[in-house]
């Protein structure tokens, strides 16, 4: 049954990465060409994290009454959602606080959902594979859905696009529904030890991502013209060498070798955010900039992911490892991407907002190092 549940995991996760690319990748750009300047449509976005942040309790009595699937099943109904609002946001008003609010709740119920079920459905000695897999599916599909995106936005408009990708968004549900429901115990609770742990690695993988993707990504959609078509393309061309690179890492974490794929992941991570930080502002440079960043990105996810999903397993109760943990992700997410907001409304470019993922970097690879040291650290 276990392998079986993966084999919907994969099939949901390439759904699901198609509509993160075509959809969720032009979130913020979007807002942008809605009339928001760059620096309030990061603040936005934060805002969608912090609201995740302040919803995060509400999964804990929906597990307890109908199982894992159902609230990641819901979670993906209330995804789709927020993207048939967002064609209503027309700058800052009450529709941006509802989308807001909307695709907070959608958010957290889907992301805290996938991670604890996945978690829970993983086979903890070839996680590094299983994982692995997932992040070749998600890259796989990158190199065809951001010019998807591109073309639906640009061409049909928005309206038609959200609600194409609003529907894909539903269609990703359909793999999970004949999948086990897993149980949660009410009186089950996490080792406090190791959720204080992956909280920390959760913070600065948020603090991270937020710098390197998330602002990078609003700098490259600027840099590009706020062409919704380049933009797309631009991510598409990147994604070409994405999959070899995560199939590599989880060899080497299901080989005895994960300080190898620290070493290697993170060491190309940083060396990318600093060429991004050089070349956001010219259009030849950022491409390059963000192919190398496509080759990384799902090294990255491999190398941290595989023990974040041990980590769940030994702390004894996956949904409350990933409510606490994912918190971390949010705060550290969105303070990067208020902090980067503060610095461009003050006038600065996004060279400094993306250097912060430096420290980042070295925060995620010193934790997961120590993990693999001593598993059972604090």
């Amino acid at each position: 049954m276990a392998l079986t549940t993966i084999r919907r995991i994969y099939a949901h996760a390439g759904l699901q990465s198609f509509v993160e690319a075509s959809g969720g990748l032009f979130v913020v750009g979007f807002l942008v060409k809605q009339g928001l300047t760059p620096a309030f449509a990061l603040a936005s976005f934060a805002l969608v994290l912090l609201s995740r942040f302040a919803l995060r309790a509400a999964v804990l009595p929906l597990a307890h009454a109908y199982g894992l699937r159902s609230v990641l099943l819901l979670g993906v109904l209330i995804r789709a959602a927020s993207y048939i609002m967002l064609p209503f946001v027309s700058g800052l008003g009450p529709t941006l606080v509802a989308h807001i609010l909307v695709s907070g709740l959608g958010s957290v119920l889907y992301w805290t959902g996938y991670h604890a079920y996945v978690s829970a459905a993983g086979d903890n000695a070839a996680m590094g594979r299983q994982v692995s897999i997932q992040q070749a599916t998600v890259a796989t599909v990158g190199i065809v859905a951001p010019a998807a995106g591109g073309f639906l936005l640009g061409w049909a408009g928005p309206m038609a696009g959200f609600a194409i990708i609003a529907a894909i968004q539903l269609l990703a549900g359909l793999p999970l529904l004949g999948a086990a429901n897993p149980a949660i115990n009410p009186k089950s609770r996490a080792d406090p030890e190791i959720v204080r742990f992956g909280r920390r690695i959760y913070f600065a993988e948020g603090l991270q991502s937020g710098c390197a993707v998330v602002v990078w990504n609003l700098a490259l959609f600027v840099t590009l013209g706020q062409s919704f078509e380049n933009f797309g393309g631009a991510l598409a061309l990147a994604g070409l060498g994405a999959a070899a690179g995560s199939l590599l890492i989880g060899k080497l974490i299901d080989g005895g070798r994960p300080q190898h794929s620290l070493t290697l992941a993170y060491g190309l991570g940083a060396i990318v955010i600093g060429i991004k930080a050089l070349a956001w502002a010219h259009p030849l440079p950022a491409l390059v900039a963000t192919a190398l960043g496509a080759l990384v990105a799902p090294m990255l996810a491999t190398a941290m992911l595989s023990p974040l999903y041990a980590m769940a397993q030994r702390s004894r109760c996956t949904l409350r490892f990933n409510m606490a943990t994912e918190g971390g992700w949010d705060l550290g997410c969105s303070t990067a991407a208020l902090v980067a907001a503060t610095i461009l409304h003050f006038g600065f470019g996004y060279t400094l907002p993306i250097l912060l993922a430096l420290g980042a970097i070295g925060a995620i690879w010193w934790g997961l190092a120590r993990w693999y040291r001593q598993p059972s650290v604090a």
